[in-house]
């Protein structure tokens, strides 16, 4: 599937940034219009959000191909019109706890609509605009909600109300302008043998630790936006983290190529939430919101990695994308929702106050946890060997046909049947695990074929066999 950006790239942007403006605005507690409301248990408003935000996106996973359709989409495009409006109109008359977790129904629908289907517009993006975009969308959305704070109530509510409903219209703009592009339509050439999502080890181990960053980042956010160190998290402090991200991930697109500079961001993520358990642990007033800046960037620069990579990982694949992204939602809104419940029962458990020391242990455990035993230097190359063949990959759909030259080129290298049919894979930039899948046989087997074209074209890596395929290319096309 092919998505055109074009030049109303910034029209995008700025749609899937009223996205995060809202959420900033109404769902993150405690929220900057509505305060720490509480629902159903006396919890904070973000725990029934979050709380209805898994069971709609374990639906959605779990019927991905119900709505991975034209039709859907026109439905998240409608559930964001009505849900977004109605659950800020719900919460200024909510009169009471149920109220309170009702309207958080409707803001977790509304959450997943726009999420589900910005995500899955942008995620058939070109390799590297998927990580710009996010990055971008978080500050450009951070700067509104700055400046919707700053204008006052009046202003806030005029922005939560609305913000939804532009986001839909920006969403079906974008769509159609794709469309007169020349574009397909969004999940309309979507197989049903497409894969559910990518089946891999790697992105096993990359949605645990996504799993686990957001339990340390809600952890630490239910101790603080519940406590008197409300400073030290929120919507607010997300939202300069946010624009730290973004120049965080703009220098490393600009810096190595096919964005290689992206994976040199990883190693900073548990450095930069062992020093915010660090500080928080000294218990200052100052030194919170320093601690709290540090937690909240770790989390959300790890959040906008993950998902570029998730991106990356399915389009490779050929996995549904729609059920991908749906996936990568619900187990980072897992790790929030047992992260909230966790600082809750905390609370409840000690009503002295929970000791920000414990907290800190805690949260540094998880991330000991998760940087050295699930996301490791060596799952962070592989995820760049990813990138590298969905690179290859966009190379080879924007080529010309060269079935009749990867045939030539193969027989002129003594290739095998097998192997000239693992070759054409190869140059379209697929991975030995698709090979496997389509050809019906082992791993170790499509790795042992491709070893072998290596060597009988005298070459080391995928690059290098392409290089050599484009030299004889350039060499015979005109015979």
């Amino acid at each position: 599937m092919e998505i055109r950006l074009g030049k109303a790239f910034p029209v995008r942007l700025f749609g899937f940034s009223l996205f995060w403006t809202w959420l900033f605005l109404v769902a993150v507690s405690p929220s900057p219009l509505f305060g720490l409301l509480r629902g159903v248990g006396d919890t904070p408003f973000e725990v029934s959000e979050v709380g209805f935000r898994v069971a709609f996106l374990a639906c959605a996973a779990l019927f991905s191909k119900r709505w991975a359709n034209p039709v859907g989409v026109r439905a998240l495009s409608g559930a964001c019109i009505v849900a977004g409006p109605l659950s800020v109109v719900a919460l200024l008359f909510a009169r009471g706890p149920v109220a309170v977790t009702a309207a958080g129904a409707l803001a977790a629908v509304a959450d997943v609509a726009m999420f589900l289907m910005w995500m899955c517009f942008f995620g058939y993006a070109k390799l590297g605009e998927t990580a710009l975009l996010l990055a971008l969308s978080y500050a450009f959305g951070s700067l509104l909600c700055l400046l919707a704070v700053a204008l006052g109530d009046a202003v806030m509510m005029l922005f939560a109300v609305v913000l939804p409903v532009a986001s839909a219209l920006a969403f079906m703009l974008s769509t159609r302008y794709s469309l007169d592009q020349g574009g397909e339509v969004l999940f309309g050439s979507v197989g049903q043998d497409a894969p559910a999502r990518p089946r891999s080890p790697s992105v096993a181990r990359l949605t645990l630790a996504l799993l686990l960053y957001a339990f340390a980042f809600a952890l630490y956010s239910c101790r603080t936006a519940t406590s008197e160190f409300g400073l030290a998290s929120g919507p607010l402090l997300q939202c300069v983290g946010s624009l730290v991200v973004a120049g965080v991930v703009v220098g490393s697109l600009r810096g190595g190529r096919r964005g290689a500079g992206l994976y040199l961001v990883y190693r900073g993520v548990p450095v930069l939430f062992a020093a915010g358990f660090a500080l928080f642990a000294l218990m200052s007033e100052t030194l919170g919101v320093a601690a709290g800046l540090c937690v909240m960037t770790a989390y959300l620069l790890f959040e906008v990695l993950s998902l570029n990579d998730y991106c990356n990982v399915a389009k490779t694949n050929d996995a549904s994308l729609a059920r991908s992204m749906a996936f990568v939602r619900f187990a980072m809104s897992a790790g929030m929702l047992a992260g909230w419940l966790l600082g809750v029962a905390m609370v409840t458990l000690m009503p002295q106050g929970v000791p920000p020391e414990l907290v800190s242990i805690a949260g540094f455990m998880v991330v000991v946890v998760a940087s050295t035993l699930v996301f490791t230097d060596k799952l962070a190359e592989e995820l760049q060997g990813v990138a590298g063949d969905r690179a290859l990959q966009e190379q080879a759909e924007r080529a010309p046909d060269r079935t009749e030259f990867i045939s030539r080129f193969a027989a002129g290298n003594g290739l095998s049947g097998r192997e000239a049919e693992v070759l054409g894979y190869l140059l379209a930039g697929r991975t030995t695990q698709y090979i496997a899948e389509k050809l019906f046989i082992a791993d170790s087997t499509a790795r042992t074929h491709v070893h072998k074209i290596y060597a009988k074209t005298d070459t080391h890596d995928r690059m290098d066999l392409l290089d050599s395929f484009e030299r004889f290319y350039e060499a015979h096309r005109g015979l």
